[in-house]
């Protein structure tokens, strides 16, 4: 999903996971208006663990020099602070507004400067303060606005944790002596296994623990206070580096165009892997010294044991005050308690269904016809005693259209539409999903299948006293438009007479027969080719492309490809056709590649010479999203916007062989604009490779 600032789901989209893994796009529409933008990912598996299961990233969608795109943040150590401790506050504020290395500083009510705090990495840094009783705080920027800090509270719980140790993590858990003294147990759940449950002992209000790292993957640890009741005290997220992949990148040729690169990975004893790697180059945004992270000075008195000297530790302190940075509040353990939401195993359409009538179908079967890539799918399902119709575990990519249709005696009643339940993901017998579908059911069969009763259709006489009695005037009025007699050409393309052939509804032809009155059409043993004509003939069904991938492949003869008869007369009936049309060359060039064999336009016919709306039959629906290549990206862009590009090369899916290896070709640059790489990985056993370095 992507949200706006207020919240609001503009844009959603759904992967399908392979081997455990999702690599995709998303692409921003241009009605987006400017402003900052939330990504959110997730299942339906992970609703089970809370009622906010996302994986969030704030991102920027407009001009990357705006001053608003980084939003200002002021983000306490484990939710909370605490009068009485040093509290550890970290900051991030636009790079702008950055002064001399300082973020701003700390001020309290009266306006008096508590302590500054210094920049230590781009736009964010860290403090440590303890609140006063009755106080108020403020960061104050360059620009003299001023941002309040989170109120201070006289009781709970500080959760501190040094994490700047390659195997072992400190965890301090502090108690206000105010505080009620109660059994707390300290969690921590990464992915939702729990791989910490220590009961908490507390000696003069203070509890030590030492987490061993080495025994946890690499992730996001959750770590969570508990008390007897399942309320979250606080809560703080820690980086577990875990074990690691190694990803190379060497250059191994250049052309006048191009330059070539190896990628490889292997694992810590340099043995190569095969995985897959998904890699980006883009221009390296010009960085000044206070933008590098570098080792802190200004907290030497009041922080010594908390900031590192040497790199790794630096890195390491880093990278913890990013994470405090996408810290989110908590309300409840991260374990399942009850599993209400199954594993998705694709993808989902429910809605009520009517016949072109408006009357709910009750307990009637239904058929879905839709084509992907992979051909023509026909699923087959009945709706319940609420006229609802449920499809599960589709596996569709792209975008479709579902026509839906029952038993009857000719088209129109056959055809079923559906007006659909959004929901994306469904719980297992939710009781309140129950009650409103049935109530929703019985509001629409209330509505679209009431029948007047005899006293509603008599005309009941009035006393007229006290009304208004107007003089007569003549009415005139305009001849209504009749409805059309047949269903008008696709796209309003009518091709030549000789190519158009008509039912005869007294003695109706086969479908064949009726192709083969068409000139250049050749019709042999249930199969048909076009000789004029490049590929397999495209079947258009009332509007609806049928594609029927490999099954619909009817061989090569004499040079002609051939396709099959069989399973289009399956979809539709003979007696049924209204009339058949063959368009050929820039006729059929609406469908693009696919029309380049040709295409047989299908018209059913209508009952009793009525209009038919068969658009009502069909649901446009959006399968899994299919993954733009970054030359269709180029493609796709303007000339304006491939000037102003800062991205030179980006694939989610590079594969590497049984030696660890691939090669990727890359584009050459102005050599005066520095680019930046990163590439990950990740294994089915949640091992994670990166890698983040300049590209020479």
């Amino acid at each position: 999903d992507v949200l706006d600032a207020q919240g609001k789901v503009v844009k959603t989209q759904f992967h399908e996971i392979k081997n455990g893994m999702v690599n995709g796009n998303f692409t921003f529409p241009k009605r987006f208006k400017e402003g900052n933008y939330t990504l959110r990912a997730y299942t339906q598996w992970m609703k089970n663990y809370s009622d906010h299961p996302f994986i969030e990233k704030q991102i920027y969608v407009g001009n990357a020099d705006t001053k608003n795109a980084t939003p200002i943040q002021i983000t306490a150590e484990g939710g909370t602070f605490l009068q009485g401790y040093k509290n550890k506050l970290a900051f991030q504020i636009p790079s702008h507004l950055v002064q001399d290395g300082i973020i701003g500083t700390i001020v309290d009510a009266n306006n008096n400067p508590i302590l500054k705090v210094q920049e230590y990495a781009a736009g964010t840094g860290i403090a440590f303060l303890d609140p006063k009783p009755s106080t108020t705080y403020a960061l104050q920027l360059k620009n003299g606005e001023t941002i309040p800090l989170p109120e201070s509270q006289s009781q709970g719980y500080l959760l501190h944790v040094n994490n700047i140790e390659a195997s072992v993590a400190s965890i301090q858990i502090n108690r206000s002596k105010e505080t009620v003294k109660t059994p707390l147990q300290l969690v921590g759940t990464l992915r939702g296994i729990p791989y910490l449950r220590k009961n908490i002992s507390f000696t003069n209000d203070s509890a030590d623990i030492k987490l061993d790292k080495e025994k946890i993957p690499r992730g996001l640890l959750e770590l969570q206070l508990i008390d007897p009741d399942g309320n979250v005290l606080s809560h703080r997220p820690i980086w577990i580096e875990g074990k690691t992949l190694n990803i190379h990148l060497d250059k191994v040729a250049t052309t006048d165009r191009e330059n070539v690169y190896k990628v490889k990975v292997t694992d810590q004893k340099n043995k190569p892997v095969q995985t897959e790697v998904a890699l980006s180059i883009f221009e390296k945004e010009a960085t000044t010294d206070n933008e590098a992270a570098k080792a802190p000075a200004f907290f030497a008195t009041d922080v010594l044991t908390e900031i590192p000297s040497d790199k790794e530790r630096n890195k390491r302190f880093i990278e913890d005050m990013f994470v405090l940075l996408q810290q989110q509040d908590k309300k409840a353990s991260q374990e399942i308690a009850t599993i209400r939401y199954p594993i998705q195993k694709g993808l989902s359409i429910k809605g009520y269904a009517y016949d072109l009538n408006n009357k709910l179908l009750i307990n009637t079967p239904v058929q879905a016809l839709f084509t992907d890539e992979n051909g023509l799918h026909i699923e087959q399902t009945k709706t319940d005693r609420d006229g609802v119709i449920s499809l599960e575990n589709l596996q569709i990519d792209g975008e479709t259209k579902v026509v839906f249709r029952t038993e009857g005696e000719d088209t129109k009643s056959r055809l079923v539409k559906v007006e659909r339940i959004e929901t994306a993901f469904s719980e297992i017998n939710p009781s309140e999903t129950t009650v409103s579908t049935e109530g929703k059911s019985k509001q629409r069969k209330n509505r679209k299948n009431a029948v007047p009763n005899e006293k509603e259709n008599t005309v009941v006489p009035f006393d007229t006293t006290g009304t208004l009695v107007l003089n007569e005037v003549p009415i005139t009025g305009r001849k209504t438009k009749e409805l059309p007699k047949e269903t008008p050409s696709l796209y309003g393309i009518k091709p030549p007479k000789h190519r158009i052939k008509y039912q005869d509804y007294d003695r109706p032809r086969l479908l064949n027969e009726l192709l083969a009155e068409i000139p250049g059409v050749i019709v042999s043993q249930g199969t048909i080719s076009i000789p004029r004509a490049a590929g397999p003939v495209l079947f258009v069904i009332d509007g609806m492309p049928i594609t029927f991938g490999r099954g619909g492949n009817g061989g090569v003869l004499n040079g002609l490809v051939r396709t099959n008869l069989g399973l289009v007369s399956q979809i539709v009936s003979f007696t049924d056709i209204q009339r058949v049309e063959l368009l050929l060359g820039p006729d059929a060039a609406i469908f693009g590649s696919r029309g380049s064999g040709g295409v047989v336009a299908i018209y059913t016919r209508f009952a009793e010479d009525t209009y038919i709306p068969r658009k009502e039959a069909q649901l446009d629906f959006q399968g899994y999203q299919t993954t733009l290549s970054f030359e269709e990206y180029q493609k796709n862009l303007s000339k304006k916007d491939q000037k102003l590009t800062t991205v030179h090369y980006w694939n989610p899916e590079i594969a590497t062989d049984e030696n660890g290896e691939a090669i990727i070709k890359v584009p050459i640059s102005d050599p005066t604009k520095p680019l930046q790489l990163n590439a990950t990985t990740i294994l089915k056993n949640g091992t994670l490779g990166i890698l983040q370095s300049t590209l020479e």
